[in-house]
């Protein structure tokens, strides 16, 4: 990605990946921004990857288990994931969390991320 590009959420493809989570994903050449619509009692099973996260929850509450340590991380609160660590995650309440990636998740690109989609 050479020049800046701008970008509205309402424009992007909202991915439906089960009947209580969805994303929408935004990416250049080294960074990616997903915004995750995640209903409450969804689980993200325990996955690794080796991206670095950070997760920035803009309303509800999820509790993660990152290397067997549980974290609560609500709206306004951001939570660091480190490369390759394992990690799962509730939704405690409707959630709207933004997901940062470095590098980019070429398996949600390409849809090989199975762990996700039921």
């Amino acid at each position: 990605m050479a020049e800046a590009k701008k970008f509205k959420w309402n424009d992007v493809h909202k991915e439906k990946l089960s009947d209580t989570f969805s994303r929408q994903m935004i990416y250049g050449d080294r960074i990616m921004v997903a915004q995750l619509d995640i209903k409450k009692g969804s689980v993200v099973p325990e996955h690794s990857h080796e991206n670095e996260q950070v997760s920035w929850i803009m309303k509800g509450k999820l509790r993660l288990i990152v290397d067997g340590q549980t974290i609560d991380v609500g709206a306004g609160e951001i939570l660091i994931i480190p490369p390759n660590a394992k990690h799962s995650a509730v939704a405690l309440e409707d959630t709207l969390d933004i997901d940062i990636f470095s590098p980019i998740r070429s398996d949600w690109i390409s849809g090989e991320d199975s762990y996700l989609r039921k």
